[in-house]
């Protein structure tokens, strides 16, 4: 039976909230050790075993036998992959987009939080008539420049 936190903060003289994130931190940091080892066994394991594929390849009886050695060489495969992912090489890798996009409310500067704001406080026909506008703008820009070439002999 456990002692309640409130009763751990009044003996020690911090607070409750102290207590749950020493007890937070120390169960973290147990069960980081704890995986830690168990990963290390499983990787033992795997190595015992690739070894013992390995001893079984070599078998005068099984080496001459194709289906042998695929179905052989199918189970270091496994442990390849197993392996992979055991040790976190498979893991996919996190991509993150708001910089390309320049979303999200961190990066926006102060004058542009006040532009979205003055924005945000236009009628919606006046909205319509600007994107109009630039829309058009965008147009005239994009459009390509007219030459007139003479070609001469």
């Amino acid at each position: 039976m456990g002692i309640a936190p409130p009763e751990i903060a009044r003996v020690i003289g911090i607070s409750r909230q102290a207590v749950h994130r020493a007890f937070d931190k120390a169960l973290r940091r147990q069960t980081e050790d704890a995986l830690d080892a168990w990963h290390r066994t499983e990787l033992g394991g795997l190595a015992m075993e690739a070894t013992n594929i390995w001893r079984l390849m070599d078998l005068p009886e099984n080496k001459n036998d194709w289906r042998a050695q695929a179905a052989l060489e199918d189970r270091l495969m496994r442990i390849h992959i197993r392996r992979a992912k055991l040790l976190g090489l498979d893991a996919p890798t996190k991509l993150d987009v708001s910089g390309i996009y320049r979303i999200g409310t961190d990066e926006l500067s102060e004058e542009r939080r006040e532009t979205e704001r003055a924005w945000q406080s236009l009628p919606i026909e006046e909205r319509a008539r600007i994107y109009d506008a630039f829309d058009a703008a965008r147009i005239r820009l994009n459009a390509p420049i007219e030459t007139i070439a003479a070609v001469t002999r």
